[in-house]
């Protein structure tokens, strides 16, 4: 088998299966088949990742992948609403353009154990020169 690395800025769409397949290893789960249109849904409930060729928003916009999050602010005040607060939501869309292994390196971030390091910023180390006064 001969293997061909292409530019990611070069690629093509690819193959769905990829993005499929990684969400897959993390425990999402398949809803549809994903030749059609499809979505993923992440342990929880969460989060999903949409797959639309057979959809009017991708007839009308080119948006072939959705990945939308929904998740609460932690705290106390959220346990005990009567109605929950509003939620943290947001989402990504690629069209039909994007490379399929950059959309899988987006999901593979957002899947990755380890979260995102809020802490603050470490200043780079000192040189070892001292400014001229």
């Amino acid at each position: 088998m001969t293997t061909t690395n292409i530019p990611a800025l070069l690629a093509d769409e690819g193959e769905p299966q990829v993005a499929f397949d990684l969400l897959a290893a993390a425990g999402w789960t398949l809803h549809s088949v994903p030749t059609d249109n499809s979505q993923m849904v992440a342990p929880g409930g969460q989060a999903r990742l949409v797959f639309q060729p057979e959809s009017a928003e991708y007839a009308n916009t080119d948006v072939l992948w959705k990945v939308q999050a929904v998740t609460f602010a932690p705290g106390r005040d959220q346990e005990i609403l009567a109605v929950p607060a509003k939620p943290r939501a947001w989402t990504a869309t690629f069209t039909s353009e994007v490379p399929v292994e950059l959309i899988g390196a987006f999901l593979e971030r957002l899947v990755a154990p380890e979260g995102v390091d809020r802490g603050p910023a470490v200043p780079p180390a000192e040189t070892g020169t001292a400014a001229a006064a």
